[in-house]
């Protein structure tokens, strides 16, 4: 798994819209602006010049949060997803990390969950509504979990709010570029 170069990050994104639904995907121009400017890096595992897996971190200076990762659909069942996440926490051994998953709400997202605690993660008792990335779109309720050891509520709230204030300020100040300019 390596940092991906622009020339690459089309096909990055494709594989990210293949596995999440509109609502949990930046729009293309925003998620390419956001990375062109060096906010996020994104680590990717080819074989034979084929796009295996994905994903996108955000070196935040307390902690490392894991925004998107994918596993190509031929790929998936085999160990690569579970490799990858091992190779993630062994890169930011030193390092607390997050990410967010929906509420296990059925077969597909408790399984998601339930990969994720395999990996070491825990489930932490806090939901999150994560904002809208387009208008229309209906916000997405979040939970987290975290990497080595649960969070308690003063490291929830400290998270959330430097979190917001990165990737939420962004959007904002994204959606009203876009309007204007693109």
């Amino acid at each position: 798994m390596k940092k991906i170069s622009l020339s690459q990050f089309d096909d990055v994104y494709a594989l990210f819209q293949q596995s999440f639904v509109p609502s949990e995907l930046r729009p293309y121009q925003y998620m390419k602006d956001l990375f062109q400017q060096g906010l996020f890096c994104i680590y990717a595992c080819y074989s034979k010049q084929e796009l295996q897996g994905a994903m996108i971190v955000w070196e935040l200076k307390h902690c490392v949060y894991l925004e998107n990762f994918a596993v190509h659909e031929k790929m998936r069942g085999q160990g690569l997803g579970s490799d990858l996440m091992k190779q993630f926490c062994q890169m930011y051994v030193n390092d607390f990390l997050f990410l967010e998953v929906e509420e296990p709400y059925d077969d597909f997202s408790r399984r998601r969950i339930q990969f994720y605690e395999r990996m070491g993660f825990i489930l932490n008792p806090y939901d999150y509504i994560q904002p809208t990335f387009r208008q229309g779109d209906q916000p997405v309720i979040l939970n987290m979990m975290t990497y080595p050891e649960m969070m308690d509520e003063q490291k929830y709230q400290k998270i959330k709010k430097k979190y917001l204030k990165l990737c939420i300020n962004k959007r904002e100040n994204y959606e009203s570029i876009r309007r204007k300019n693109y």
